[in-house]
């Protein structure tokens, strides 16, 4: 069956939906283990490599070649490297998988989830025709929206980093948590003489040449490009925070016009997520923006995002209650006021308008971060009788969100059938809550892989998602019988587990 895969494409202000008959991936949701190699340090010959190389974008463009060649050779020969044991992605020397991006215009094009479904219909039917074919009969439904060619070099077309990304989240999940590194031998040939792929391109030399232009002081004609490139293809990268320092600080000081800030910004923020030298970066970076920029849209989107960082403290394992309470404590003080002046500006990248966004984010930090109390939210169970929270008070409440369309979802069955298996039910509950489009796709889904637990459908816009602040999928809130958070998490890492079954069994006077 063909499956499928989608990220925000916003670099434009318009959305995109790629689609590959490889996995299905929420970009979100899988990025925690998109890089999963290990952390180091900017090596300390960077500077002679940057004189070394130069201002030349002719290397960064040789290395995004290099990079769409690897993975596509990848995605074809099922290795990362030659000696690589790893299941295959593919029949070897099988044609590289097609990919295609479907772009919403935002002026009446129907809402994503809505898109998600007749895209995913088209492409399961069996009618004998091609997957093109099916979906451009399905967008003809879908007024505002359009097919775009992913290697196209017009303006409007997306850039590599956007298809790229999504292709190292489906070899990831593939992979079942492998490495997708880029290897950091010298050679920058993408070919390979035995037929397997080829080691991945090194992104130092791109590196060194983007910093180049940036050191020129915003005369080269590249400028853009490369602060998007150390953001968005060397960040992730060993060292990678100071790439993405360098970008976005040069985007801040020789980019006034620059339209993508939405993209970016996000992307900074997702740097948090990655160990705590990214964390630090970003949190330097949103710092500045919020004290420095002269734009107070910009200003304020900084403060938005410093105080988010302080929400993800909040929810970081380990911290006393004390210390939890205090970031939480911080995370309100920076919110509240942030849209003081821009309350009718739209938050860079989002549609909600200032005044909207900090109050989500106020109300998402008093009742979705550990330490605190959830109100009583409803939603809807799949038979379509209305539910609330309150009717699991009295036991321990470990809610998932997830949706049909997300691979780490689905992957986690096997432990969330265990969880229910091995738990007392008169201790603990299992609430899946999914954000699929229609009910139908959910309630189809459990014919082959039944879930016996309580389930939710609440689509992509609920009361419960905005409180909770569920920004990527799948999501693990637990919760007490008093209905306070426990913790939080993106998986089920065994010490999370382990504190589930710890909180289910112990009892309320323990």
């Amino acid at each position: 069956m063909t499956t499928w895969m989608e990220t925000e494409f916003s670099r434009w202000g318009k959305a995109a939906i790629v689609l590959s008959a490889l996995a299905a991936v929420l970009w979100s949701g899988a990025s925690q283990g998109l890089m999963a190699f290990e952390e180091s340090s900017v090596e300390e010959d960077m500077a002679d490599l940057v004189a070394k190389v130069g201002p030349d974008w002719d290397v960064v463009e040789a290395y995004l070649e290099h990079e769409r060649t690897w993975m596509a050779r990848i995605l074809a020969s099922g290795k990362v490297s030659e000696g690589d044991s790893s299941s295959n992605l593919g029949e070897a020397g099988s044609a590289t998988p097609r990919v295609f991006v479907v772009r919403a215009s935002g002026d009446g094009a129907p809402p994503r989830a809505e898109m998600e479904q007749a895209l995913r219909a088209a492409l399961e039917a069996e009618n004998g025709a091609d997957a093109e074919q099916r979906l451009g009969a399905a967008l003809k439904d879908l007024d505002g929206a359009e097919l775009v060619d992913p290697r196209s070099e017009d303006a409007d077309s997306p850039s590599s980093t956007v298809v790229n990304d999504v292709l190292r989240a489906a070899l990831q999940a593939q992979l079942g948590g492998e490495s997708a590194a880029p290897r950091s031998g010298d050679g920058d040939s993408p070919e390979s003489t035995d037929g397997s792929a080829p080691d991945a391109p090194d992104v130092r030399r791109a590196a060194a040449a983007a910093i180049a232009i940036l050191e020129v002081g915003g005369t080269h004609e590249k400028t853009v490009e490369a602060a998007e490139f150390l953001v968005n293809n060397a960040a992730m990268t060993p060292g990678g925070e100071e790439y993405a320092s360098r970008g976005a600080r040069a985007l801040l000081e020789y980019a006034p016009d620059y339209e993508g800030w939405g993209s970016m910004l996000r992307r900074m923020h997702l740097l948090r997520r990655f160990g705590p030298a990214r964390g630090a970066a970003a949190d330097a970076f949103f710092e500045e923006l919020a004290s420095e920029a002269e734009d107070p849209v910009l200003g304020a989107a900084g403060r938005y995002y410093v105080a988010a960082g302080r929400v993800e403290a909040a929810n970081a394992p380990g911290l006393s209650g004390n210390d939890r309470a205090a970031e939480r404590q911080s995370a309100v003080d920076l919110a509240t006021g942030l849209s003081d002046g821009v309350e009718d500006e739209k938050l860079p990248g989002d549609a909600r308008t200032f005044a909207e966004a900090e109050a989500d984010l106020i109300r998402g930090i008093r009742h979705g971060t550990v330490g605190s109390k959830v109100p009583d939210l409803g939603g809807s169970r799949l038979d379509g009788a209305p539910e609330r929270l309150s009717n699991y008070r009295g036991r321990v409440v470990l809610l998932d969100f997830w949706a049909t369309w997300c691979a780490p979802c689905v992957a986690a069955l096997p432990h969330k059938r265990q969880l229910v298996a091995d738990l007392p039910a008169d201790r603990f509950a299992l609430l899946s809550i999914s954000v699929d489009a229609e009910l139908e796709t959910v309630t189809g889904f459990m014919e082959d892989e039944p879930m016996p637990w309580s389930n939710w459908h609440v689509g992509m816009q609920s009361d419960i998602t905005r409180t909770l602040q569920i920004g990527s999928y799948p999501t693990y809130v637990l919760i007490d019988e008093e209905g306070e958070i426990l913790a939080r998490t993106n998986h089920l890492p065994e010490d999370f587990l382990a504190r589930v079954e710890e909180a289910a069994r112990s009892g309320p006077e323990a």
